[in-house]
């Protein structure tokens, strides 16, 4: 049973992601349409460096999860390609480079957008980025 378990706790899809941040209205950042400093951990908020979640309650999107705007960018499962894909490809093997979301601290408000996408590479590390994990099998 515990190797059950622990091949289901993964990173999220870059569409799953997404869709945890804009919720079915397709909002611009998670907690609505219009930018707030007050709501996410961005440059603009002046933090100046990573904080802990829940910090800024008031961010929180449709379904309630805290920091998809700004704090640390968020590693995805699903590889990265130039033009948006739906599915993506998600198979967590390969160095190809992955999808990251969400901004973070030392980024501005347009990379906090809930459909913006970023990019690196598996192996590197950075300050401003970070996870979350999600439970359940890989969609196909």
């Amino acid at each position: 049973m515990g190797d059950e378990v622990s091949r289901q706790i993964r990173l999220p899809t870059g569409a799953e992601w997404e869709k945890a941040a804009r919720g079915t209205k397709g909002l611009i950042y998670p907690y609505g349409n219009e930018f707030d400093p007050a709501k996410g951990n961005t440059d603009e908020t002046g933090i100046g460096q990573t904080s802990a979640v829940g910090l800024l309650p008031d961010g929180a999107s449709p379904y309630g999860v805290l920091d998809m705007s700004g704090n640390v960018w968020e590693w995805c499962l699903t590889a990265w390609a130039d033009e948006y894909q739906h599915p993506g490809m998600n198979d967590p093997e390969g160095d190809a480079r992955r999808v990251l979301r969400g901004g973070s601290w030392s980024f501005d408000r347009h990379d906090a957008r809930a459909a913006y996408r970023f990019r690196s590479n598996p192996f590197n590390r950075f300050i401003y980025s970070g996870f979350r994990v999600v439970l359940g099998g890989v969609p196909s």
